[in-house]
């Protein structure tokens, strides 16, 4: 029955009341739907804009803008492409942003430069960074090995590992900029140059001369660039801007010192210079800058897509558990229908002098948070020998005292007149139960159904506390785990991915949850 009549409605006062109720209620939802929106959206975000509360991330709409102090803004899509290839590595960055000015000819030399320069003078990019899972070079290289290999166990056999999947495989260091370093030949890394060779021009950071030699007084002057010689600092301002020298004794103190020992005749600089032209820059930034303007929807499917397939594949990593989630929810769901329907069909067909008191104490259960039980209940289950089962996820909440009251209240309110005709055709309790009480319950069953589904689905603290074994971990104690080594633009992903389940269960069932609300209330 509704609240006000049709002919309340016409009057002014009525139409103020409702549409004030359909603002409220409007302002509610979206106050529920925001953290979700924003949720969702820090998913497709990264280290560089994950603190960014925009709903719509910036590399979205904004391709290479410049702020007040025309700086690249960190939100744009240059600026998360640059920071994913150099692993966020911001003295690098800097010190690659030479050759704006380049013509598109410059530009298509370089790549085809880039393509022939051996193994050793440059580096593979797209590295993952230190506050990154995974990055491009690791997603392709371990796609590389799949291929190679087949099987985790092959690779392991081949590498001496101990790999439990390909994504937890490695690619070998590569430190190129050094002086000293002479890397160990083994398998991997020569299967690693084997793959590295086929890396496209993007990926290829050259090693410059120009880079070392900054390096070089970073570490001379104890990254203090007021020590820098004037004739060495020239016009720069920071060790990023410093220009390799004219005096040949610098020069000559940089190669004896720093540069490694292959590019003492020739630097990846002088044979560009042999290349194209004296005076004319590696065209680094012109390159990058290119190639996102005529990638930009890849880049940015790609940017979108990272974490929430990083967690798909760490869900796929371990996996059980998605099984122990399913067959957790699933012997949830048949434990609560079975004992709850029981305990209350029993109260309401066989009424004892103390069914009130015991009504109050199934109600006072509710009064006190379900972890006030979750000790005496670990201590339970550890003397009967049941933890790191399902049985001890289950068996605590079978039962539940505010569905059997629920229940009984519905059962009470059935028409007895239809219990005594099942009587009389000789139906014993248990038929009348099982085909008259019970399917005409339905909707409240339904209802439960879904109480006992969520509640299992979101179990995190219990499941983790009486389930400790690996083995039967559920999704939401991985994501917890995940969390430790995940940053939040990741977490944000994984719990987005986890809620898609219950958001689809109540946009499916959305009739059974207001029949099961509504139909006891109205019988």
């Amino acid at each position: 029955m509704s609240l006000v009549g049709r002919v309340g409605r016409k009057r002014p006062r009525a139409r103020l009341a409702m549409l004030t109720v359909y603002v409220a209620l409007a302002l509610g939802a979206l106050t529920t739907l925001y953290p979700f929106v924003l949720m969702v959206a820090t998913g497709l975000k990264g280290p560089t804009d994950q603190n960014d509360n925009r709903l719509v991330p910036a590399y979205l709409a904004n391709m290479d803008s410049n702020d007040a102090a025309g700086k690249l803004d960190e939100g744009s899509l240059l600026s998360k492409f640059l920071a994913d290839k150099y692993a966020g590595d911001a003295s690098q960055i800097r010190s690659t942003r030479i050759g704006r000015d380049a013509t598109a000819a410059q530009v298509e030399a370089y790549g085809t430069f880039l393509m022939r320069l051996p193994l050793d003078s440059w580096m593979a990019g797209f590295r993952t960074a230190p506050n990154q899972v995974t990055g491009r070079l690791a997603i392709r290289y371990q796609a590389w090995l799949r291929g190679r290999y087949g099987t985790v166990e092959g690779l392991n056999e081949a590498y001496t590992e101990q790999n439990g999947a390909f994504q937890q495989v490695v690619a070998p260091q590569e430190q190129l900029e050094r002086r000293d370093w002479s890397p160990v030949r083994d398998r991997k890394f020569l299967e690693w140059l084997e793959f590295k060779a086929t890396l496209p021009a993007e990926f290829r950071i050259p090693v410059r001369a120009q880079r070392m030699f900054q390096e070089f007084w970073r570490t001379q002057t104890h990254n203090q660039f007021d020590q820098v010689p004037p004739e060495v600092a020239g016009a720069a301002k920071a060790f990023e801007e410093l220009a390799l020298p004219r005096l040949r004794a610098r020069w000559d103190e940089f190669v004896s010192q720093r540069l490694p020992a292959r590019f003492a005749a020739s630097t990846v600089e002088s044979q560009w210079r042999s290349a194209i032209g004296a005076g004319t820059p590696l065209p680094i930034e012109a390159t990058e800058r290119a190639w996102v303007a005529s990638n930009a929807s890849l880049i940015r499917t790609e940017f979108a897509s990272r974490n929430y397939a990083y967690v798909v594949d760490y869900v796929a990593l371990h996996g059980r558990v998605l099984l122990n989630t399913l067959i957790f929810c699933l012997l949830a769901i048949a434990t609560q229908l079975t004992v709850n329907p029981l305990a209350a069909y029993a109260l309401s067909r066989f009424p004892l002098s103390s069914t009130y008191k015991l009504l109050v104490f199934l109600l006072a259960t509710m009064a006190f948070p379900g972890e006030v039980a979750m000790i005496p209940s670990f201590l339970l289950l550890k003397d009967l020998g049941l933890l790191n089962t399902f049985a001890a996820l289950v068996l605590p909440t079978a039962a539940s005292g505010y569905m059997i009251y629920l229940l009984k209240g519905f059962f009470d309110s059935l028409p007895r007149e239809l219990f005594e005709a099942g009587q009389i055709d000789g139906a014993c309790e248990t038929k009348l139960m099982t085909k008259l009480a019970l399917p005409l319950s339905r909707p409240v069953l339904g209802y439960m159904g879904l109480l006992a589904f969520m509640g299992a689905y979101g179990a995190f603290m219990y499941a983790f506390l009486v389930a400790q074994d690996r083995r039967v971990w559920t999704l939401m104690v991985w994501i917890y785990q995940l969390q430790g080594s995940a940053p939040k633009a990741v977490m944000m992903a994984a719990l987005t991915i986890a809620a898609l389940p219950t958001l689809l269960v109540f946009l499916l069932a959305q009739r059974v949850i207001l029949k099961g609300i509504v139909l006891p209330d109205e019988r």
